[in-house]
């Protein structure tokens, strides 16, 4: 498989995702499928979320689904209802979680359907070479939703108010209020992480529930919403690589090595005709999180440079790798040979999910 020896996008003008977990009491219908695949009718109760407005404690309370007994180890899909639609979610829980101790959760957004193929290009929730799977090394929950704007072959997020497309808005609230639900999270230690076009749903959602967010992360793709105004700083991780072809570093975006259908390509056009360079995206957050101007810079591996701003207000640092002949995938990915000829070469030396485990671990108080 070709890959690398190793060696940083803009906003789409759509309205600012309100509060992900907004009026708990209103919201109803999420569904789960227990331990197996299937679904049964539930509402998540009242539990420590925010507005996406008002801040909430730095100390946050145990997830909901701390009070009951962990759901069964293993990947499963749970559907809920959103809007009128049936939408889906895969799950994947680690072993040995222990009743009522809190995990992490990881929320990963594709770029496009299926979600199955995000599941396997980050390999979050499935086994590296060495057998070793990330989810279990980190005792962290992997949430994966499924995309579904656009037509077929490949769906992706409504990221532009397209007519007719599917309300994510609705679904993303609804998933998570089931996930807290069922499974004991801790509300403080979050990761949003997104794949190309899927880091401009992470970003904005991360933005309306900055209270709920630990670190932003987009892999090949992030942007800064035009509507972005987060009620506290957000620790920012951006992944990018130089020779990208359907989100080129310098800014703009070719979406045909990804296959989709026309209407899908067509309700993302708005959003690639004002994507800025990587680094402008970067610049971007560090004036937000009004970090110090001058980057620390340092080499992750050969030709993989890092880019830090530090100084941030409370504490948010801004992250950018920039690694030099990797293509538009997730740096260290073992799932990725078939989409290679199409979207480019997978960076060797360079771990992705290290990189976001330890930038996560960092912004954790001591």
């Amino acid at each position: 498989m070709p890959r690398t020896t190793s060696s940083s996008l803009a906003p789409p003008a759509r309205r600012a995702l309100p509060a992900l977990l907004l009026v708990l009491a209103l919201v109803a219908g999420a569904c789960s499928d227990g331990d197996g695949e299937g679904t049964s009718s539930t509402t998540a109760p009242p539990g420590p979320l925010t507005t996406g407005t008002v801040p909430v404690p730095v100390e946050v309370e145990p997830s909901p689904g701390c009070e009951g007994d962990p759901p069964a180890p293993g990947r499963r899909t749970v559907e809920v209802r959103a809007a009128g639609i049936e939408r889906s979610y895969a799950i994947y829980v680690p072993e040995g979680l222990t009743p009522g101790r809190p995990a992490p959760l990881v929320l990963q957004f594709a770029e496009a359907s299926p979600a199955s193929d995000q599941e396997r290009i980050s390999g979050l929730s499935e086994a590296a070479a060495d057998g070793t799977v990330p989810a279990e090394e980190w005792g962290a929950v992997v949430v994966t939703p499924e995309p579904l704007g656009g037509d077929d072959p490949r769906r992706t997020w409504n990221l532009t108010d397209q007519e007719g497309w599917a309300d994510d808005t609705t679904f993303v609230t609804n998933l998570m209020l089931d996930v807290r639900a069922t499974t004991c999270l801790d509300l403080s230690r979050t990761i949003v992480v997104g794949f190309g076009v899927g880091g401009s749903m992470a970003a904005q959602m991360a933005c309306a529930n900055a209270n709920d967010v630990t670190l932003l992360v987009g892999v090949a793709g992030l942007e800064f919403p035009p509507e972005c105004d987060p009620v506290r700083p957000l620790p920012i991780l951006m992944v990018h690589g130089i020779d990208d072809p359907v989100l080129p570093i310098d800014g703009g975006g070719d979406l045909a090595p990804l296959g989709l259908g026309p209407d899908t390509t067509a309700g993302l056009a708005d959003l690639l005709a004002r994507r800025p360079s990587v680094r402008a995206t970067a610049l971007d957050w560090v004036e937000r999180n009004d970090c110090e101007t001058e980057p620390a810079a340092d080499d992750v591996a050969p030709g993989a440079n890092r880019s830090t701003w530090t100084g941030c207000n409370q504490g948010a640092t801004v992250t950018l790798v920039s690694i030099e002949g990797a293509g538009h995938t997730w740096p260290g990915s073992q799932g990725m040979d078939d989409l290679v000829p199409a979207l480019g070469p997978v960076a060797d030396d360079v771990d992705a999910n290290d990189l976001i485990w330890d930038t996560f671990q960092a912004q954790l108080p001591d």
